[in-house]
């Protein structure tokens, strides 16, 4: 019973997050977080796209690329993962290691002091994921979707994709962003409004929403499954932006 339970699960849930990921389609995922593999988003993805398609998961995290890769082993799993940062910038940087995977942060941004760290601290890769596609030989016009999960470096990320954002035809996003924690603001201005303006210059549709506003996240997943109102409480958010042939169903959620 509980089998089925995660199969139907995780039926819905990538059919939420990922509505414009099409068999056949490329998905990058920037941030893989490893602590909950059965509904990591880099597994999602792969499920939308199929043996004919290709996901790309960007994590500089060795841990997390050691789970996922014997998973990817053991099932065959169309994933080829890369061990970077990315930024808008190339170079090098300290990447402080959460207690959880999903806490792990780059340090040359504003440290978030209301998560716990290990005390270990790993020099890491940084790259631009335009740098990163070119290396890497893929075409850009089959990038169905981008998920930037990166722990308050989403923006940075997104300066340093100015030839894929420009270039893509028809292309998907999801961005967290509208954190509550020391990253929540860029130039002073807080991080939704300026990742929304960004996208919009790029010829984007984009939608911002709170995780507790989208009925996937806010009633199903935590008030049923965590048995947890999160209501009325800060709750960080996500835009969706979507260019060309790409539609943002109202149904799209995140998790």
């Amino acid at each position: 019973m509980k089998k089925l339970f995660w199969k139907i699960f995780i039926a819905i849930d990538q059919r939420l997050k990922f509505p414009a990921l099409q068999p056949g389609d490329i998905g990058i995922q920037l941030g893989y977080d490893m602590s909950a593999p059965v509904t990591s988003d880099l597994f999602l993805m792969a499920n939308r796209v199929g043996k004919n398609g290709m996901v790309y998961g960007v994590d500089p995290d060795p841990n997390n690329k050691i789970i996922a890769a014997e998973i990817i082993s053991k099932k065959n799993i169309p994933v080829t993962l890369i061990d970077k940062a990315v930024f808008s910038e190339p170079g090098t940087m300290t990447l402080l290691l959460g207690k959880k995977a999903s806490w792990n942060q780059l340090r040359n941004i504003p440290v978030d002091t209301s998560v716990k760290y290990n005390g270990v601290e790993l020099q890491v890769e940084m790259d631009t994921l335009d740098h990163i596609v070119a290396e890497n030989n893929i075409p850009i016009q089959q990038i169905g979707h981008i998920n930037v999960t990166i722990n308050g470096a989403e923006y940075s990320a997104l300066k340093g994709m100015h030839h894929i954002l420009s270039t893509a035809e028809n292309i998907a996003l999801t961005v967290t962003t509208g954190r509550y924690d020391e990253s929540r603001f860029i130039n002073g201005e807080p991080d939704f409004k300026v990742t929304k303006q960004l996208l919009l210059s790029y010829g984007f549709k984009v939608r911002f929403r709170r995780i507790h506003k989208l009925i996937w996240w806010g009633f199903f997943v935590n008030t049923l499954i965590k048995r947890r109102w999160i209501y009325g409480k800060n709750n960080y958010g996500v835009i969706m932006a979507v260019k060309g042939n790409k539609r943002m169903p109202w149904y799209q959620s995140f998790s």
